[in-house]
C-alpha cells in the first residue's frame, strides 16, 4: 500500500524551508544541509526529504545539481508570482523594502487603470464609482470596511479598462492585501487615508480627463508609502 503520509510530511518540510528562505535565514548561494542531515533533523526518511526539495525546486527557491550540494536560489530572479503571498504571511516579518515595492506596484496599476477608465467609462460605471466614493467618505475610522471598499473601487476601474490580464492581476494583488488585513490596516488610519482622492478620480472620469484621473489614483496609492519605514527602498 502507498504511503499516504509522505506528501503531507514533504509539504511540511518544504513549507518550513520556504519560510527560512523567504525570511533570509537561508541566503542565495547557501547550501542546504545534506539529505541525511535533513532526514535526521525532521526525523523522516530520505524519500520525504527528496520530495520536499523537488517542491522547493519547482517553486524556484533552490538549484539542484547532481553530485553537488543543493543551493538556495535568488528567489527574486527565479521564483514566480505564486511566491508573492508567502512574502506577506501572517506572523512573518516583512522587509520594509518589500512593502514599499508592493505599494509602488499598486500605485502604477491604479494610475494606469484610472487613465484608461477615463477614456472608456460610461455613465453606469461612473455611477458605481460615485457610490463607492460616497461610502468611502462615510466610513472614516473603520479600516477593514475602507479596505474592502477601496479594492471594490480599484476593481471597478480595472473592469472599465476591459484588460482581462489586469483583472486577474488586480484580484491577485487584492488577495495579498486582504490576507494580511492587520498588516495593512495603517493605510486606512485617520490622517493617512483620504477619500477625496477617490472623489477627484470620479470627477475626472466624468470629465473624461485621463491625466487628472491617473494623478488622483496615484496620489491615493502613494499615501501607503507613508506607512513604510523611510528610506526602505533598496534594503535587501
Amino acid at each position: 500500500m502507498a504511503d499516504l503520509t509522505q506528501p503531507k510530511i514533504a509539504d511540511r518540510i518544504a513549507t518550513t524551508l520556504r519560510r527560512a528562505i523567504v525570511a533570509g535565514e537561508l541566503q542565495p548561494g547557501d547550501a542546504l544541509p545534506s539529505e541525511r542531515d535533513l532526514a535526521d533533523e525532521y526525523d523522516v526518511n530520505r524519500a520525504s526529504i527528496r520530495e520536499a526539495v523537488r517542491r522547493l525546486e519547482s517553486w524556484g527557491l533552490v538549484k539542484v545539481r547532481q553530485g553537488s550540494a543543493t543551493r538556495v536560489a535568488d528567489l527574486f530572479a527565479s521564483a514566480g508570482l505564486d511566491l508573492v503571498p508567502h512574502l506577506f504571511e501572517v506572523g512573518a516579518s516583512v522587509e520594509p523594502s518589500i512593502l514599499r515595492d508592493l505599494h509602488e506596484l499598486r500605485a502604477l496599476l491604479l494610475g494606469w487603470a484610472a487613465e484608461r477608465a477615463a477614456l472608456q467609462a460610461d455613465p453606469a460605471s461612473i455611477a458605481r464609482l460615485d457610490e463607492l466614493a460616497r461610502r468611502l467618505a462615510q466610513e472614516a475610522g473603520r479600516p477593514a470596511v475602507l479596505q474592502a471598499l477601496d479594492y471594490d473601487f480599484f476593481q471597478e476601474l480595472v473592469a472599465i479598462t476591459g484588460n482581462r490580464i489586469l483583472m486577474l492581476f488586480a484580484s491577485f494583488v487584492r488577495r495579498i492585501y486582504e490576507s494580511g488585513q492587520d498588516r495593512f490596516a495603517q493605510m486606512y488610519a485617520t490622517g493617512i487615508f483620504d477619500a477625496s482622492h477617490h472623489r477627484r478620480a470620479v470627477e475626472a472620469l466624468r470629465a473624461h480627463d485621463p491625466v487628472a484621473a491617473g494623478d488622483a489614483m496615484r496620489a491615493h496609492a502613494e499615501t501607503a508609502l507613508r506607512t513604510v519605514e523611510p528610506h526602505a527602498k533598496g534594503k535587501r
